[in-house]
């Protein structure tokens, strides 16, 4: 059990018959300000997902959901040659958002369809195909969901055929080639009369994915395969008769695969630098200068502003120093040479700590037995025990929306990001 930081510092006092008064012993009990929320918005959880969490940020609980996801009145931002979905870029605005609402999934990640287009309008099936090498095998895939645009017909006479108008959505897994027969995944009644716009059609595959990941870790493709079936002669009916028709001219109305992982370990963000290195090369501000030139100038010049808002240095003597408390640190991401694959935020306040640890410690800098007498030490003989530290006590998570090394976007929460409050340590 914790000693009350007054007694012990009283207690240590009279050992050591130091000449100050007991008055400068009392550990100062003055409330601290709360200090303002950050600007950077994040879930205030960082607990993992449970295997529902998928369909808490679905933006539909049924299986099809409206077309306004995919027809912003803003398009997305582009970040080279990836160009994240509507979905992605919603997903993110919506959870980032939202702060003590639930707990948000750790990682969600949109793999944009690979397959090629169809050649006849009378082909009598439509195959999608993903890579999904980029999920990294110990993270646990607790949902996954296939979105497929269902557009209006390009004919609609001929939508309206002899073969009536109720039909059959049937999504299957693909025939392998070691004669592995389609297994069926989801299946839904359709109209051809009710499709009064553009609308997402939401097919749950987290069996098929989870299952190809136990059957070959190391699998790089999944592929699914979607027929449509008359309700009235049961025959086969061309998908792109109904509006399911691609590839899709814009990225962001292609066919996604939403997968929601997982992971026991918390997640860093060097990791995800370290991986964008290897895929795009070692960058000059990673390598060593060369001798006799000026280490980096030009990353300096950008470092300098890509960090901004540190406080000046503590000037000279006692009354230039301030206590331990938070102080702004903004970070531009973009500055950082970061904005080619992050896509949002590309700013956010991180704060950080700063000031001096002195005798007699607040007390709402909650410090620890160690650190009170540490700093009681310090008071003694400056010399020979250096003061303790003034660090971030409490961190917040941030939400961040980025291109992975296999060009997927993703979603990732990421713990200990931005300083809420500082401490004596």
């Amino acid at each position: 059990m914790r000693l009350p930081a007054a007694a012990l510092c009283l207690c240590l006092l009279g050992a050591c018959r130091l000449r100050r008064g007991l008055e400068a012993a009392a550990v100062l009990g003055q409330p601290a300000a709360s200090p303002p929320r950050p600007s950077a918005a994040a879930p205030s959880s960082s607990s993992s997902s449970s295997s529902s969490s998928s369909s808490s940020v679905s933006s539909s609980s049924s299986s099809s959901s409206s077309s306004s996801s995919s027809s912003s009145s803003s398009p997305p931002p582009r970040n080279g040659t990836v160009v994240p979905h509507h979905y992605m870029v919603a997903l993110y605005q919506r959870l980032a958002a939202r702060r003590g609402a639930g707990r948000p999934p750790a990682t969600v990640t949109g793999f944009a369809e690979r397959g090629r287009s169809d050649a006849s309008l009378s082909t009598p099936e439509q195959r999608y195909l993903f890579d999904i090498s980029s999920l990294p095998e110990a993270e646990e895939v607790t949902g996954a969901e296939l979105r497929v645009l269902r557009a209006l017909p390009e004919n609609r006479s001929l939508a309206l055929s002899p073969e009536g108008t109720f039909h059959h959505l049937l999504l299957s897994t693909c025939p392998s080639r070691d004669g592995e027969e389609p297994r069926l995944l989801d299946s839904r009644a359709a109209d051809v009369l009710d499709v009064g716009s553009s609308r997402w059609e939401v097919f749950d595959v987290w069996e098929a994915l989870r299952g190809r990941r136990e059957r070959s870790p190391s699998g790089k493709l999944l592929c699914f395969l979607l027929r449509i079936v008359s309700d009235q002669s049961g025959r086969l009916l061309p998908p792109r008769q109904l509006g399911f028709s691609k590839p899709r001219p814009q990225p962001h109305e292609r066919a996604l695969l939403v997968a929601f992982s997982r992971t026991q370990r918390k997640e860093n963000l060097f990791k995800e630098i370290r991986d964008k290195i290897k895929a795009l090369g070692s960058p000059p501000f990673l390598e060593p200068p060369d001798p006799g030139r000026e280490a980096y100038p030009k990353r300096r010049k950008r470092r300098t502003a890509a960090v901004a808002g540190r406080a000046g240095g503590r000037g000279h003597g006692k009354k230039a120093k301030t206590r331990c408390s938070r102080k702004p640190l903004h970070v531009n991401f973009k500055e950082l040479g970061w904005d080619d694959w992050i896509i949002a935020p590309l700013d956010y306040e991180a704060y950080h700590c700063e000031g001096v640890c002195d005798f007699p410690l607040r007390s709402h800098l909650e410090p620890t037995n160690h650190a009170i007498i540490q700093t009681l030490m310090n008071s003694m003989d400056p010399e020979s025990t250096p003061p303790s530290c003034c660090v971030p006590s409490k961190l917040s998570p941030i939400s961040i929306l980025y291109i992975d090394s296999g060009n997927n976007v993703v979603y990732k929460q990421y713990e200990d990001m931005v300083v809420e409050t500082c401490g004596c340590r």
